[in-house]
């Protein structure tokens, strides 16, 4: 079986010119190095590729390492299929990567990236090195961390057997991370697995690093998010093993604890509706979801689903454009769910105070929100909304 890689279903809002950029460089590099005065490699440090003699100074070459090389490696190749598979994977990796780091965040990321892995092969190597492998490794070290739920399509070929199968990108990322690790230690080839395993240890450190310290949007797809939901639902099964009747949740109930107090739900049709919302949920059903949370709260208003299907519902009751339940959803999670992900936090505020402003009139709380997430929004596009929607506000307020 040859899985192959070739897109994903994120979708692109912004050509991603930079990442466009640093594939061309590749291709032109590759031509340049295999045609330009071609003459038989001379010295150690040839490669089987056939890479002509004036580019083989360019390489990594930790008996002989200069700064240049650190970045000059990264764009020579060895052959065909060394800059084939190499560009294919990151034009799939690096496309939505662009778009989240922007055009310089990303070139800077990618040619760090380079630089790490081809310090990690030079400690366990003195062969030359050359490829982008060790960057890519890197960019999808930094996928893994920020768009772990994001699907990889895979082109399958087994014999007479071809098809396009879809797959979280994580398990696919993680997979090719056990692979490496595996041929580094076992194989001995002249692949240099040292890199790909040093750039996607880059890869991810920095893009813990950079969601650490938000200087890249977050939101509910994230590693951290993802860690994030684990721990509370750990806390979660603590707090149901002690007694705690999730589908009635009472005065009586703490948030780490439980009284012996706990009485049963009043109507039996509370269980059934929260039973089948989660099942629609489950199979992407999200308008029979939210008709279902819209029937939940006309038996009891104080019904709140667990956070990911409340903020499901409350988006698609957006999207549905039923702002006044859409803003009570939003509104329930921030009070039930208040040490969620930053950065989902961020997200719904921005929507909460969009929805007050432009189609549920509130202004005061429009403003409240908006002025609350401003200093913490760091996508322009985000944070010019945010400014604009205050500014409209500021014009109605003055008005006679």
């Amino acid at each position: 079986m040859l899985p192959i890689p070739i897109g994903t279903d994120r979708p692109q809002r912004r050509f991603p010119w930079m990442n466009i950029a640093l594939i061309a460089a590749n291709v032109i590099v590759y031509g340049l190095s295999h045609t330009l005065l071609r003459q038989p490699g001379r010295g150690p440090a040839a490669p089987a590729g056939g890479i002509t003699h004036e580019w083989l100074r360019f390489m990594l070459i930790p008996s002989d390492p200069h700064l240049y090389q650190f970045i000059t490696y990264q764009f020579l190749h060895e052959g065909l299929a060394h800059i084939g598979f190499n560009m294919l994977f990151l034009y799939v990796f690096g496309n939505n990567l662009n778009e989240k780091l922007g055009h310089a965040g990303y070139l800077a990321f990618y040619l760090a990236g380079g630089v790490f892995a081809g310090c990690g092969q030079m400690l366990v190597s003195n062969n030359p090195t050359l490829g982008a492998s060790g960057s890519i490794s890197a960019v999808t070290g930094l996928f893994l961390v920020l768009l772990p739920r994001i699907h990889i399509r895979l082109f399958v070929w087994l014999f007479v057997y071809v098809d396009v199968w879809e797959i979280p990108s994580m398990y696919f990322i993680l997979f090719k991370i056990g692979q490496d690790v595996f041929e580094q230690f076992t194989q001995g080839s002249g692949v240099a697995y040292m890199a790909h395993i040093s750039g996607t240890a880059a890869g991810i450190l920095i893009g813990i690093l950079l969601l650490a310290t938000k200087l890249v949007q977050r939101d509910h797809y994230d590693m951290l998010a993802m860690l994030n939901r684990y721990r509370r639902r750990q806390e979660y099964r603590a707090i149901v093993a002690k007694g705690y009747d999730p589908y009635n949740p009472t005065p009586g109930v703490r948030e780490r604890g439980v009284t012996a107090n706990v009485m049963p739900n009043t109507d039996p049709r509370i269980d059934s509706l929260r039973a089948e919302i989660a099942r629609l949920l489950r199979v992407h059903d999200t308008t029979g979801a939210a008709q279902g949370y819209l029937e939940l709260r006309a038996i009891d208003p104080t019904q709140v689903l667990p956070a990911q299907d409340q903020v499901d519902v409350a988006s698609q009751l957006m999207a549905a454009r039923q702002y006044a339940p859409a803003a009570a959803a939003y509104e329930d999670y921030l009070r039930v769910y208040p040490t969620s992900g930053a950065g989902q936090q961020d997200q719904i505020m921005l929507m909460l105070g969009l929805i007050y402003a432009r189609y549920h009139r509130n202004p005061q709380r429009a403003r409240e929100l908006l002025e609350k997430i401003l200093p913490s929004l760091h996508n322009p596009q985000e944070k010019e909304m945010a400014l604009m929607e205050l500014k409209l506000l500021d014009t109605a307020a003055s008005s006679p």
